[in-house]
C-alpha cells in the first residue's frame, strides 16, 4: 500500500515538472531555433541564402550573432488556431551605413515543429528593398549542419 501511494504521488510530480519545463520555453517562436531561407537581401534580389535564427522573448538573432531583430507578438499576444502574427524591427550599423529593417511575420504552430514566415523592408541611403525569410523549427546543431550543407551545395553548383 505504501509503495502504490508513492507511485501515485510520483506521477503528478513528474507531470508538474515536465509541464513546467516545457512552459518555460514559451509559445513559439520563443526559445526555439529556425532554419530559414532569406531572399531579397543579396545583390541579386532573387538569390536565396540560408541561416539559423534563435529566438528569445524579445530578439531573433543569427547563431553567429551577426545580426539581431527585435520581435513582438501582434494581435494582442494571443495565439489562436495554432497561428499568430509577429512584427520585427532592427537597426544595423554596417561600417557606418545605418540599415533599418521592419516587417510582419507569422508562426504556424501545428504538429511537432513550427514554421515561420515573414516579409519586410530594409532601407538605407534612400534605397528600399523588400525581403522575406521563411523556415522551420529544428534543433540548433541540426540547423548549423543544414546551413553548412546549403552553402556546400551552392558552391558545388557553380
Amino acid at each position: 500500500m505504501k509503495r502504490s501511494l508513492s507511485i501515485l504521488l510520483l506521477i503528478p510530480s513528474v507531470m508538474l515538472f515536465t509541464s513546467a519545463a516545457s512552459s518555460a520555453k514559451g509559445l513559439p517562436p520563443e526559445g526555439r531555433t529556425y532554419f530559414v531561407y532569406v531572399m531579397g537581401l543579396e545583390d541579386d534580389p532573387y538569390e536565396i541564402s540560408a541561416d539559423c535564427l534563435e529566438f528569445d522573448a524579445t530578439h531573433a538573432c543569427s547563431v553567429d550573432d551577426q545580426f539581431c531583430l527585435a520581435w513582438q507578438r501582434t494581435e494582442g499576444g494571443i495565439q489562436t488556431n495554432k497561428e499568430f502574427g509577429l512584427s520585427f524591427s532592427a537597426e544595423i550599423d554596417d561600417d557606418g551605413l545605418l540599415i533599418t529593417m521592419g516587417g510582419q511575420g507569422r508562426v504556424e504552430a501545428r504538429g511537432r515543429r513550427n514554421s515561420l514566415s515573414a516579409v519586410g523592408r530594409a532601407s538605407a541611403l534612400h534605397v528600399q528593398l523588400n525581403f522575406t525569410f521563411f523556415g522551420r523549427e529544428v534543433g540548433k546543431g541540426r540547423c548549423l549542419r543544414m546551413v553548412e550543407d546549403f552553402f556546400e551545395a551552392q558552391s558545388a553548383a557553380f
